[in-house]
């Protein structure tokens, strides 16, 4: 999994705390085949008390499906993936995130521990087999708390009628819970037209933006324009092209082409996928993503948020990009609600829960934080600014040397001093803390200044920090929107010149009203 570490542009790397660039991150995961998470033991289940309480009544895990050795797996974990967003626009169901659910991929846990880790009440589980044009699938429907199948049926159809496999499983399961789905219009994933072919070259489109290298990414893009071409009336794979793109732009892929031009693409994709099908929350997802990371609109980018959950209240990504704006505006008791309704439908989501670490910290919950960043690293060790934040949430329990050690373990070299002089200085080594911050401006002076400021705010230098605000200020560093929740700035809020920083940025007050 590509992480944002591997950005070339170190302002891009700096930027990913601030609001707008942690919209970056929902990008990237997008776009990245999860990895395993560790064995149950190591972390903490998904239906721990800080989560919302269930709001419907079956709340399904839907794992990848097996495939046989001569079938593609493109086509198990697409028909997966477009059956769990089949099913979670039935009435009263829900389902697990396919990008939480597809980590125990290959898990040798019990049905209980497995629907225990997901939050689930029931599992859906299969393998496909291809023969010529005939796709069969044996399917086994269960209750999560014990195994017991409820539903077990092999579907014999032909390639032809992939595009409605995933409604008609859908159909099938909601009967069996005796569930009656709602009657509306076409679905947005699926082709207009009913082109399997075109359907099909949107799943390996799909296939594709999961390996995460550059090539793999253009590729996505050339199945995705094959999709359009059969089915020029199809939303969707425009939505799909503009999130590639979009993680183009994050990760500054030189083969994709100059930026501008890049920008311009991305823009084109995301006005088409509303154009086509403004009822796909993904078109409003994919759009509020380029006011927010390409326009820097955020107002805009949250009311496309908005109207996307207007769509699909319960959709995690669109949770975790509002709580990114939420965070921005300052409104972290209503960003910590939003990531917790987020974690239910995902959660085994290392960048979401690196959210709520950090969201924690700033509410001054330092346990709080510690946990949910340990379970983001422990999903994803290398996950840039995690173990930094750690290192934060630990010192602040007076466990220093726990701290240093954390610090010593973040992957940004950046954000590695950053900590590692925090950590220090509440350690009582103030050689150790100088020098890391003296490696911090010598490295990133230019591009940090904000996280130097917090480093003097730790230290009470008071003199020392404001200059280094106003370096952030005059340099239009975009983490200076966070000193208002930034460790150890925030308590200078009072003080004049900060003030003024908030008046000239028009951040005092910005942001809508947290209420949902």
């Amino acid at each position: 999994m590509r992480h944002l570490s591997e950005i070339g542009d170190a302002t891009a790397v700096r930027r990913v705390l601030a609001a707008g660039a942690l919209l970056l991150a929902f990008v990237l995961t997008a776009c990245s085949k999860p990895a395993a998470p560790p064995p149950a033991g190591a972390q903490a289940t998904a239906s721990q008390s800080s989560r919302a309480a269930p709001t419907e009544q079956f709340l399904i895990g839907v794992l990848p499906l097996a495939t046989a050795a001569d079938t593609p797996a493109y086509l198990g974990d697409g028909i997966a993936r477009h059956l769990s967003d089949a099913l979670a626009r039935t009435p009263a169901l829900a389902t697990i995130a396919p990008a939480s659910a597809f980590r125990l991929r290959d898990s040798a846990e019990l049905t209980p521990q497995i629907g225990q880790r997901l939050g689930a009440t029931h599992l859906l589980r299969g393998k496909l087999t291809q023969r010529g044009d005939r796709l069969l699938l044996d399917l086994d429907f269960v209750r999560a708390g014990d195994g017991q199948s409820l539903w077990h049926e092999t579907l014999d159809r032909s390639a032809a009628e992939l595009p409605g496999l995933a409604e008609l499983i859908a159909a099938r399961i909601a009967a069996v819970l005796k569930m009656q789905r709602t009657a509306g219009g076409a679905s947005p994933d699926l082709p207009p037209g009913g082109s399997a072919l075109a359907f099909d070259a949107l799943l390996k489109g799909e296939w594709a933006m999961q390996r995460g290298d550059p090539a793999a990414q253009q590729a996505a893009l050339g199945f995705f324009a094959n999709a359009i071409a059969i089915d020029p009336r199809w939303g969707r794979p425009h939505a799909m092209q503009a999130l590639v793109r979009l993680r183009q732009l994050a990760l500054r892929d030189a083969a994709a082409g100059p930026v501008e031009a890049l920008r311009e693409r991305a823009r084109l994709d995301t006005e088409a996928a509303l154009r086509l099908d403004p009822s796909d929350p993904l078109a409003h997802r994919v759009r509020a993503l380029w006011l927010g990371d390409v326009a820097l609109d955020a107002v805009s980018a949250e009311q496309e948020i908005r109207s996307g959950l207007a769509l699909q209240p319960d959709d995690p990504a669109l949770l975790g990009m509002l709580a990114v704006r939420q965070t921005g505006f300052g409104q972290m008791e209503a960003a910590a609600a939003t990531l917790r309704q987020a974690l239910r439908r995902d959660p085994l989501s290392a960048s979401m829960l690196y959210q709520m670490g950090y969201v924690e910290l700033a509410l001054v919950d330092y346990s709080q934080a510690e946990a949910a960043l340990r379970r983001a690293r422990d999903l994803e060790p290398r996950l840039p600014l995690v173990h930094a934040f750690l290192a934060v949430a630990l010192f602040q329990q007076n466990r220093t040397q726990e701290a240093i050690d954390a610090a010593r373990s973040e992957p940004l070299p950046l954000w590695r001093d950053y900590a590692l002089a925090m950590a220090y200085w509440a350690a009582g080594d103030r050689p150790d803390s100088e020098a890391a911050l003296q490696s911090l401006i010598r490295d990133h002076g230019r591009d940090a200044p904000t996280q130097i400021a917090g480093i003097y705010a730790q230290r009470d230098d008071r003199e020392a920090l404001f200059h280094w605000l106003d370096v952030a200020r005059r340099s239009g560093d975009p983490g200076i929107v966070e000193i208002r929740y930034m460790p150890f700035l925030a308590r200078y809020a009072d003080d004049p010149r900060f003030k003024a920083i908030l008046r000239e940025l028009d951040i005092a007050g910005s942001g809508a009203s947290p209420d949902k």
